[in-house]
């Protein structure tokens, strides 16, 4: 199957016709991760967190793979693994020039904005749910404030606008918590 056939099915929420597909490179990524003190569970988990990142990018509107599926996914399992062999204070000693040399595929940034978008995720699921539902209907169905209000109760446009603002500056306050780093969070408590 090639590259855009799994991106149509992805964007069609065939995931698993997609994910059945891309399973076929998971030998390149078990070769890396066993020459690199690495079991096949290990490469196995970082192979299906790259899925996630790879599934998730494809669903961002306007998304475009400037490499092949294939580079994307030995590129980002590549750096997971480093990052892992890093908290297993190891190095990566093995490199497979193979795969992965695209130097279009900017991983660091990508894996960057990968972990804002779970900061994002893991704020917003900690809301309550009448904030959840205020935000979900003003940003992602577009919904006016007064039928807002109307749907969910507020005396009028101004009790949901003023509940929508302090909804979103609590989402705000619980990113940001989020997103600073243990060490940092640490020294300031």
């Amino acid at each position: 199957m090639n590259d855009q056939r799994i991106i149509e099915l992805i964007r069609q929420g065939k995931d698993h016709e997609a994910f059945k597909a891309l399973y076929a490179h998971l030998p390149k990524v078990e070769h890396l991760v066993r020459e690199n003190s690495g079991r096949p569970a290990d490469a196995k988990d970082i192979f299906q967190d790259a899925l996630i990142i790879f599934h998730r990018r494809v669903r961002v509107e306007g998304f475009v793979l400037s490499s092949t599926i294939s580079t994307f996914l030995f590129a980002v399992c590549r750096n997971l693994w480093r990052e892992e062999l890093r908290r297993r204070n190891k190095t990566l000693t093995r490199w497979s020039a193979e795969e992965g040399g695209d130097a279009t595929v900017d991983l660091t940034a990508m894996l960057a904005r990968e972990q804002e978008f779970q900061h994002a995720e893991e704020a917003l699921k900690s809301l309550g749910t009448k904030c959840l539902e205020v935000l979900t209907r003003f940003y992602v169905k577009n919904e006016p404030l007064t039928m807002i209000a109307k749907a969910l109760g507020f005396a009028g446009e101004g009790a949901a606008k003023t509940r929508k603002y302090k909804c979103l500056e609590e989402a705000r306050k619980r990113y940001r918590h989020l997103a600073v780093p243990t060490t940092q969070a640490t020294r300031t408590h």
